[in-house]
């Protein structure tokens, strides 16, 4: 019969295996600190125009640069040019390649060196790349030890994908190290998209790719405020985060996010588009050389490319996957007037009469979240619209529609219907401990999932009831949240 240790013996062995294992962190510790003390930037000539910025947004000094994030440093008298911006040998390496096939290959990538921005870095990381169709590539870059979030597949159509990938008019050739891809056009051998510009970043918070362009002749990246269709390249940065903000010239974003932007290479009309499938946070940053850098905080690198003989032809590639506009009602083509706080129904009367008065081709009256009873969705401020349902009954006698707002958050009441209605068919956002809540408009509120099939029919379920006693004609839905 073994006998048993006593208390004295099993301290010690805790003790000895604390050491060990203390010694076995310090090991792995030294080491890794030695090899990044080690590691030389390699800084060669690089043009100003490809400069790509190891400090975007950041005032740092040359010993920050240079000692702390192992980047190149070399100021000059442009400062909008960076002064701090990263070196040839910085990324990813290319340890297995295998499935290369005529659909596509995938990869294994693994992180070249020890310098990090932000730490957290993905060591491992796997390249999948797709010949799609004819004139769409598509290629991700993911985390292969650690699930993170992807965007919902059903959102986008991959129902014209082909096997009959023979006649591509792209081809795609990889660097193996530091890993970059190029994508060029099988015609006239033209270069696309070249990733050797600057090196991957994949870290838990910060990815980040950048693409050498043909042409500075760039469109998209909206929902943002500036004169001309085409872009500024000379180091603009845009945000593309949906938020409930005014709109300020050059700087934010409104309520779209749109990640896709278009390239014309040339005057014969020939064209490609870029569409990054991430709904993080996230900023696109224009520079002269030409290029282009993206920088989001969270997800994965997921992109499409198309290709086309005109700008027409790509956007058509574009809309085939992320799917067609909603054909909108006639209507709703008419002039539309909108704001909050006309004032009550008194004051919204008065602002349909004098529009009638001054024979204004006038289609469409809005409510914005004034109308409802504490910004609650799906209620009315009886108080300050009373009768607001025989002011839409006349509006329709005029042959005016009438829209109103509508926000998807829901206060977080137990007296509140559509609450009660939601929490027993379970249709909020969840997190770690239960339903996410967070501020809006009307207080503390719950956010309705609609990856959830269940939540489309209840929200469905609300507007028919909220209908039976308010005939309006239209919904005014705001993707984003104050507060």
């Amino acid at each position: 019969m073994a006998r048993k240790l006593t208390v004295l013996e099993v301290l010690l062995i805790i003790f000895f295996l604390t050491v060990l294992a203390l010694d076995i962190f310090l090991m792995f510790f030294v080491f890794e600190k030695t090899e990044e003390a080690a590691f030389v930037p390699e800084c060669p000539e690089i043009p100003e125009s490809e400069r790509i910025d190891c400090a975007p947004g950041q005032v740092v000094s040359e010993d920050a640069c240079s000692q702390q994030r192992k980047c190149c440093w070399k100021p000059v008298p442009d400062i909008n040019v960076p002064w701090c911006f990263f070196p040839r040998n910085w990324g990813y390496h290319i340890i297995s390649r295998q499935n290369d096939t005529k659909t596509g290959f995938t990869a294994q990538l693994e992180k070249l060196s020890f310098p990090s921005l932000f730490g957290y870095d993905v060591k491992e990381a796997g390249f999948t790349a797709e010949y799609q169709t004819s004139n769409r590539f598509h290629f991700k870059i993911n985390d292969i030890n650690n699930r993170r979030y992807e965007v919902p597949p059903e959102i986008i159509n991959l129902s014209d994908r082909t096997t009959n990938t023979s006649n591509l008019n792209y081809y795609v050739e990889v660097i193996d190290k530091p890993f970059s891809i190029k994508i060029m056009r099988t015609s006239n051998k033209r270069v696309l998209l070249d990733t050797s510009i600057g090196p991957l970043q994949f870290a838990q918070q910060y990815l980040q790719l950048s693409f050498r362009l043909p042409s500075t002749a760039v469109y998209g990246l909206g929902e943002h405020v500036h004169q001309e269709y085409r872009h500024n390249m000379t180091w603009k940065t845009w945000p593309i985060f949906t938020r409930d903000a005014a709109p300020t010239k050059g700087m934010i974003n409104l309520y779209g996010a749109h990640t896709f932007f278009l390239c014309l290479e040339d005057t014969s009309g020939a064209s490609f588009g870029v569409f990054l499938l991430n709904s993080n946070a996230m900023e696109v940053t224009l520079k002269p050389a030409p290029a282009i850098t993206y920088r989001t905080i969270g997800g994965i690198l997921d992109f499409y490319i198309f290709l086309g003989n005109t700008p027409e032809q790509v956007v058509q590639e574009y809309l085939e996957l992320i799917g067609r506009p909603f054909m909108p009602p006639y209507w709703s083509l008419g002039f539309q007037l909108s704001r909050r706080n006309y004032g009550g129904i008194n004051g919204l009367k008065k602002v349909v009469d004098r529009n009638r008065v001054a024979q204004i081709p006038y289609d469409v009256q809005y409510s914005d979240i004034d109308y409802m009873d504490g910004n609650k969705d799906f209620t009315t401020d009886e108080k300050a619209f009373p009768n607001l349902s025989n002011f839409i009954n006349d509006l329709h006698k005029q042959g005016l529609k009438y829209v109103i707002i509508m926000n998807p958050g829901i206060l977080n009441n137990s007296d509140y219907q559509p609450y009660m209605n939601g929490s027993h068919k379970r249709v909020w956002i969840l997190g770690d401990n239960g339903f996410v809540v967070g501020q809006g408009y009307p207080g503390w509120t719950v956010f309705p999932d609609y990856s959830n099939p269940t939540c489309t029919q209840w929200w469905t379920e609300q507007f028919s009831e909220f209908h039976k006693t308010l005939k309006f004609d239209g919904v005014w839905i705001v993707s984003c949240y104050s507060g």
